[in-house]
């Protein structure tokens, strides 16, 4: 007589998630809001007698679920329900120009690229960086963003802070050049501390690095951008026809 054997249960999750589920719940069902302070790392490890590693691997589930924020000074907090700051479609050439268009270039560093910053971006030849932010309105910076642009038709800090448009259409209306194809390049990063501090969030908070290369009728690139979004402030759009 053969006797069946039951199926082995299965192993509770780790005490990081089982804490991090709790915490959820009480944001998602509302017992806490959007602003309200999270227990620090100290008092989760006095409530529910945990090391401090396991209440920082929990409190970590939380931010990458974009459900709390860590501020300066103002310690965990609920985050507030919302909407990226900035939403970019990606179906034709046209629509990579509306992120310029609608997102101010507030420069902040004009200067010769480096030679390590060239030999990164595999540009060679002398070209001008603009460092600075992208922002819509009055809202908190969207990005860092560095623009190079080949020396000989790099405008002036004056006229690249003015612009209404895109650098790459002054560059088409000032010189007669035309930008026949533009590349682009996106991936997930974790924002130093400089790159951090600048955005006012914690280092190693998740971002979206995006490069672009703008090329002439000859292939030459005649300017180059990167731009670090923090994550929740901007998001890209994408819409595929299989009819097409």
């Amino acid at each position: 007589m053969t006797h069946a054997t039951s199926a082995p249960s299965p192993a509770p999750p780790p005490r990081y998630r089982q804490i991090a589920t709790f915490l959820k719940k009480q944001i998602t069902g509302g017992k806490l809001k959007p602003g309200d302070s999270l227990p620090t790392e100290m008092q989760l490890c006095e409530s529910f007698s945990i090391s401090r590693h396991t209440a920082r691997d929990a409190l970590r589930l939380l931010s990458e679920d974009g459900l709390i924020e860590r501020r300066r000074g103002a310690g965990t907090i609920v985050a507030p329900a919302r909407q990226p700051a900035f939403a970019q479609a990606l179906s034709d050439f046209e629509s990579i120009l509306q992120y310029a268009r609608e997102a101010h270039f507030d420069v902040t560093t004009v200067r010769d690229a480096d030679t390590a910053s060239l030999k990164r971006l595999g540009l060679t030849g002398p070209y001008r960086q603009f460092i600075g932010f992208r922002r819509t309105g009055r809202q908190p910076p969207q990005a860092i963003t560095a623009v190079y642009v080949r020396r000989d038709i790099a405008p002036d800090r004056a006229t690249i802070s003015a612009l209404p448009g895109s650098v790459s259409e002054w560059i088409e209306q000032a010189h007669a050049i035309s930008i026949d194809r533009v590349s682009q390049r996106m991936e997930a990063v974790a924002l130093n501390a400089s790159q951090a501090k600048r955005l006012d969030v914690d280092p190693g908070f998740p971002a979206l690095r995006t490069e672009r290369r703008y090329r002439d009728a000859s292939g030459d690139q005649v300017l180059v951008s990167e731009s670090l979004h923090p994550a929740g402030r901007f998001a890209y759009e994408m819409q595929l026809d299989r009819r097409r």
